[in-house]
Parts: structure tokens; sequence; C-alpha cells
């Protein structure tokens, strides 16, 4: 079947179990956990939850709040709304609650999406600095680069070094004006 927070195409067989492994919480429950993913608690909240329940186990925690984070990003992604999400769920087994809870969320959680993909959407690392200094010693004509930057989703500090030839500098160089003046022509309206 085809269902519109999965591109179009069919639900992967992972999240499919994941869904229906769910599907034996109260609805109390799920949407205690629902809920402690939005917040983006640490996962050792999410063992606290499931305690009582046959997904207490840290590798049944760890399915549960992947296929509900998969659920919610892919819900996003694919421009897929909350009513369309309840539906596609229900299809696939889901209890009524739960596709509800969740459909509830993928509308609640929207515009942050929105947001973080139209100031990061383009975005793979987050350019913080960038330097030159000679080549190190025993090397002919060469510089290296350092360019440090931080990974947009998650935060983490990356550090680059290259080595390049000093001629390659000059084309790098070029090259970037070019795509710069390229960009500036372009119309955005």
């Amino acid at each position: 079947m085809k269902f519109k927070f999965c591109s179009d195409g069919d639900c992967p067989l992972w999240a499919l179990a994941g869904l229906h492994a769910l599907s034996s919480l109260p609805a109390l429950l799920f949407r205690n956990l629902l809920h402690h993913i939005l917040e983006e608690q640490p996962d050792d909240g999410i063992m606290d939850i499931l305690k009582d329940t046959n997904l207490s186990s840290r590798e049944e925690c760890a399915r549960a709040a992947a296929v509900l984070r998969w659920t919610l990003r892919q819900a996003h992604r694919c421009a897929c709304t909350g009513v369309q999400l309840a539906r596609d769920l229900l299809v696939l087994g889901v209890p009524r609650a739960h596709a509800a809870a969740l459909a509830e969320a993928a509308d609640n959680t929207r515009d942050a999406y929105e947001a973080n993909v139209k100031s990061n959407g383009f975005i793979i690392n987050k350019m913080t600095g960038v330097s030159a200094s000679p080549g190190p010693e025993g090397t002919v004509d060469t510089v290296q680069l350092t360019f440090k930057s931080e990974e947009v989703f998650t935060g983490e500090h990356i550090t680059t070094e290259l080595l390049i030839d000093k001629t390659q500098v000059k084309d790098l160089l070029h090259e970037l004006k070019t795509a710069y003046n390229k960009m500036n022509d372009i119309d955005l309206e």
C-alpha cells in the first residue's frame, strides 16, 4: 500500500513492527511516552515509563523511541497533515487513540520543524572558522587549510585539515568566486 508519511510508499517492516508493539500500550501511557520523546528528555526516562510493560528492556525502549521519532520526522518531511497521518496509521492497524496522539503531535511540532528547515535546510555543517597556514616541513608549495564547523543537527564541533598544492588554492578561490557571483545573479523574488 501507499502511505503519505512514507513518501507515498510502503511502511518499512521495522517501523510497522515497532508501531504494532506500541499498540499494546494503554492510551495514557502511550501519550506519556510520546510527550517524553517530544520534550527530548533523556532516553533513560523511557525505561521508567515502560517499566511495567512488555517493552521494558533497553532494546525495546530504544525501538519504541526510534519508531515514534521516525514516524513524526517522516510526517514532517513528507508534508503529511495530522489527519492524513492518522488515516495512514489506522490503515496500518494502530489503535485510534495512538494514531490521534501521533497526529496531534505531528501538527503541534510542524511549525518548529519547518522553521528549522528554513534556517538550516541546506546546511550540512555550519562553518565556524577557516584558517590557512604554510604546509608542514618537508612539503613543497603546499598550504594547510583548517576548517572548523558545527554539525547542524547534533551540534558536534568538527575540525578538518586539508593539505593542498598552492595552485589548487588559486583554482579553488576562482571557483568559489564564480559560484558566489552566480548566486548573486539569481533572482530570488
